[in-house]
């Protein structure tokens, strides 16, 4: 679904390959729906529905009725696609799949890097894109690309790969891969991508389980990366790491210089105004002349207003409570993902919809399966309350048994158990 590139070679908009996927899925999803939908899930789509119901009776206008409904959509689909990556077998197919996209990008680097030329030119969405031997790009820096594999741009990519590596860190799966797509990660030159790279290696299950092993790992990565940077200073590895991250990170006029989020957010504040605030900027009366309004959280609020603005806001705020919540288990997942819609609120947009909201089921699953702070206590805390339990099960079945040792054997054995079969009942009453 996100892929642009995708939809380009079909001649796909974004709509139609909605429309597309939605059927296939609401198909399956009835064929295989044995029991009735959960009522907080249809509670979830009445709202989305009547917010922008709300919204378009205000704004005299479609698209927020158009917005709601097909993220009411995504709530059932996204709950599908969530069972289906569920699955041990379809995550592996997935995340070997992620793998050779970024395995791909790194090889477009190196082939470019060589003199390679564009062999074929697409128009994914507005960009116009080209192939480079493994990997699609439009982002040159100097003499070297920032991949984008089948997605219209580099950060795309870097949240296509970092919502897989969040399913196989919250289910604890293929943790040797997904050591390999965090790492690749970092050569997509999305600074996304870096930071998602480093929450991961602070945050995420994998690391507090085996966190001595993981500072050894991050420790010898740098190691390796300024050993190569001496060695051979015109290395392609380190030349798109200086390029993409240092260059960067300068601080050009009080500001990151490859922050192009801040101005977004100050130009938003100058012309914000009631009409924002009511229809939104592509419903108003008023032209408001703007550089880009597209990447940042306020962006579905100046493009089409409060209303339709809250369940994004909404999200932000459940997906930090979340966290706080759950004692910062699975914080790669919900701080991960609270950040890249912070960046990328692509909450209602039709690519990208159906996979955030497939990471929320993921995060309520986890959630209900662990309702209390107590059962979410790291292994050892629960290997300690397990032996305690085992220890009152024990004191509590040779309460009352027979002393005796002068008994015979067949008087004992039957009084034993007859004792034990009343102590476990009156621990399960416990």
């Amino acid at each position: 679904m996100p892929s642009s590139v995708i939809q380009g070679l079909f001649g796909f908009d974004e709509r139609a390959a909605f429309a597309l996927v939605a059927s296939c899925f609401l198909c399956l999803f009835l064929a295989t729906q044995n029991d009735r939908i959960p009522k907080t899930i249809l509670t979830v789509i009445f709202v989305l529905v009547l917010t922008g119901v709300v919204a378009s009776m205000i704004s005299m206008s479609m698209s927020q009725l158009l917005m709601g409904t097909s993220l009411a959509v995504a709530v059932l689909i996204g709950r599908q696609l969530f069972r289906s990556l569920s699955r041990p077998y379809v995550l592996r197919i997935v995340s070997w799949f992620a793998l050779v996209l970024l395995v791909g990008g790194l090889v477009g680097i190196v082939y470019v890097k060589a003199g390679g030329t564009p062999l074929l030119e697409l128009q994914a969405g507005y960009r116009t894109t080209y192939l480079y031997l493994t990997t699609f790009s439009f982002a040159f820096i100097g003499d070297i690309i920032r991949p984008s594999a089948i997605f219209d741009e580099p950060g795309a990519f870097a949240m296509f790969v970092a919502i897989v590596t969040m399913f196989n860190d919250t289910f604890r799966q293929n943790q040797k891969l997904n050591h390999a797509l965090v790492l690749l990660l970092i050569f997509t030159g999305s600074l996304a991508g870096l930071a998602m790279a480093a929450l991961y290696f602070v945050a995420s299950n994998a690391t507090r389980v085996h966190l001595k092993r993981n500072i050894v790992l991050v420790v010898a990565l740098f190691a390796s990366f300024f050993t190569m940077s001496l060695l051979a200073p015109t290395n392609p590895i380190s030349l798109s790491f200086d390029t993409f991250y240092s260059d960067r990170l300068v601080i050009e006029d009080g500001t990151i210089a490859g922050d192009n989020r801040s101005n977004q957010v100050d130009e938003f504040f100058e012309v914000v105004d009631d009409q924002i605030l009511l229809v939104g900027a592509k419903n108003a009366n008023t032209y408001y002349d703007v550089h880009d309004q597209s990447s940042h959280p306020f962006s579905i609020l100046f493009g089409y207003g409060l209303i339709i603005w809250l369940p994004y806001a909404t999200l932000l705020i459940w997906l930090l409570f979340l966290t706080f919540q759950n004692g910062f288990n699975n914080a790669y997942t919900s701080i991960g993902l609270f950040l890249l819609l912070l960046q990328r609120p692509y909450l209602y947009h039709m690519s990208w919809s159906i996979l955030i909201v497939a990471t929320v089921w993921l995060l309520c699953t986890v959630a209900r399966q662990y309702p209390n702070k107590a059962s979410r206590l790291d292994n050892g805390v629960a290997t300690h309350r397990n032996r305690e339990d085992c220890s009152e099960i024990i004191s509590v079945l040779f309460q009352g048994l027979p002393q005796c040792p002068c008994l015979p054997w067949h008087v004992r054995v039957p009084s034993i158990l007859s004792q034990t079969r009343q102590s476990l009942r009156s621990y399960k009453a416990i």
